[in-house]
């Protein structure tokens, strides 16, 4: 077998850049506030927000993406927009284990019968207003709108 040259360089390999960046988390609240108070008053489904959100994210990083439940995660207490969540009830099926709207665990809501017994009625999020019984409640709707410092929607 032949020695190798040292003068010989090696193919380098051609790794291409970055074809998308996850937008940073802060960036995208200040903007979202942004995107709520100037523009619209609401916006009626979470596809519209987020479009018109990255249209202004796009302006500072080209390369950022920002997924529906990332945004829904990140957008969950910032003061100023208010998220709203229309729910279908389906029969049967597991409850979730985890929050569908925005990732959180979800804690049982526990009752006493007139017996002292104590029954699991169903499941409450930690940290948003969802909750779900025997019938699972099911998020289909997600509306994005102005809010005060409180979270209630600006009359």
């Amino acid at each position: 077998m032949p020695a190798k040259d040292a003068t010989v360089e090696r193919p380098r390999s051609r790794r291409p850049g970055a074809k998308y960046r996850r937008a940073d988390a802060e960036l995208v609240r200040r903007l979202a506030r942004r995107v709520v108070r100037a523009g619209k008053a609401s916006y009626v489904s979470q596809a519209s927000f987020r479009s018109a959100l990255l249209a202004q994210i796009r302006r500072e990083e080209p390369l950022a993406v920002l997924s529906g439940a990332r945004l829904r995660r990140l957008l969950i207490d910032v003061p100023g927009v208010r998220i709203g969540v229309r729910y279908t009830e389906r029969h049967g099926g597991p409850l979730p284990t985890a929050c569908p709207v925005c990732a959180s665990t979800l804690r049982p809501i526990h009752n006493r019968t007139l017996t002292g017994e104590s029954v699991v009625l169903g499941q409450r999020c930690t940290r948003c207003a969802y909750w779900t019984h025997e019938e699972r409640r099911v998020p289909v709707r997600y509306t994005f709108s102005k809010a005060g410092i409180d979270g209630h929607p600006i009359t």
